[in-house]
C-alpha cells in the first residue's frame, strides 16, 4: 500500500453513505467520536493493545533495521512499518472488524452502519497526517515510540559492529523479510561471481541476429571476436 489511508480502507472497508465526522479522539486501544448522518451518534472502535513485553520486541525489531530506525528517529513512520508490526503479531491496522469490538448508538445492529464506516475513513485520513496515530490507536505514542526506539538503537549499532546481538531469531527474520537488514550483513555479503562467459560461436550468432555497435559491445563478445579475427 502506499499510504495509510488505502491499508485502513484495504484492511476494513471504504465509508459508504453520507456520514460526517464531527470529533474523532485516538488514544491507547480506542477510537471514538460522533458522527452524523442524519443526527449525530457516538461510535467507538476498541481493539487490544500489546503489553510492555510486546512493545519491547516491536521497538527492538525497527530498531534493529537501519532503514526503519532511521526513519522512526526522523519522527516518520513509512506504510512498509506495518509488516514488521504483523510479523510480531501486532496488526496496526486490523485486519478485518472481527478484531475489532466496533459499536454505534445509531439503531441498525444487522451489520456494520455508515457513522462506523465513516469514522475509519477519518482514521485513514489523520494516518495520512500522522501516522503515530495508529501506533497510539496500539498503545504507543509518537514520543514514547520514538524515545524507546533510540534507546534500543545504540544495542543495535553495537550489534552490527561485531558483538553479540541482542535480538532474537524472530528480529533476524523480520530483517531479511523486509529486506532492510544490517549495514554489517551488507557489507560483509559474498563476493559476486565471475561473469558469464559466453559459448563458442555465440558472439557470431548474435551479430548475425542483431548486426551493429549494440551487439560488438555485448561483454564478451568483443574477445571473441579478437580471438576468431572478426
Amino acid at each position: 500500500m502506499s499510504t495509510w489511508s488505502a491499508l485502513v480502507a484495504e484492511s476494513l472497508g471504504a465509508p459508504a453513505g453520507s456520514a460526517r465526522v464531527e470529533r474523532l479522539t485516538v488514544r491507547p486501544g480506542e477510537v471514538a467520536g460522533r458522527v452524523r448522518g442524519p443526527g449525530a451518534h457516538e461510535v467507538s472502535l476498541i481493539r487490544t493493545v500489546p503489553a510492555e513485553a510486546e512493545w519491547e520486541r516491536l521497538c527492538a525489531a525497527l530498531a534493529s533495521q537501519p532503514v526503519f530506525r532511521a526513519r522512526v528517529l526522523d519522527g516518520e513512520l513509512p506504510v512498509a512499518a506495518a509488516r514488521v508490526f504483523a510479523l510480531l503479531g501486532w496488526d496496526l491496522v486490523p485486519r478485518g472488524w472481527e478484531a475489532l469490538v466496533a459499536t454505534c448508538s445509531c439503531d441498525r445492529w444487522e451489520g456494520r452502519c455508515a457513522h462506523l464506516g465513516a469514522a475509519v475513513a477519518e482514521l485513514g485520513a489523520l494516518a495520512d497526517r500522522d501516522p503515530f496515530t495508529l501506533t497510539r490507536w496500539l498503545g504507543r505514542d509518537r514520543r514514547a515510540l520514538t524515545a524507546q526506539v533510540r534507546a534500543l538503537s545504540a544495542t543495535a549499532v553495537k550489534g552490527c559492529s561485531g558483538e553479540e546481538a541482542t535480538f532474537g531469531k524472530k528480529e533476524q527474520a523480520i530483517a531479511e523479510q523486509t529486506g532492510a537488514d544490517s549495514a554489517a550483513g551488507f557489507w560483509s555479503a559474498p563476493p559476486l561471481p565471475p561473469a558469464p562467459v559466453p559459448p563458442p560461436g555465440a558472439g557470431e550468432r548474435v551479430r548475425a541476429a542483431a548486426p551493429g555497435i549494440v551487439a560488438d559491445d555485448l561483454p564478451g563478445f568483443g574477445q571473441e571476436g579478437s580471438r576468431t579475427g572478426t
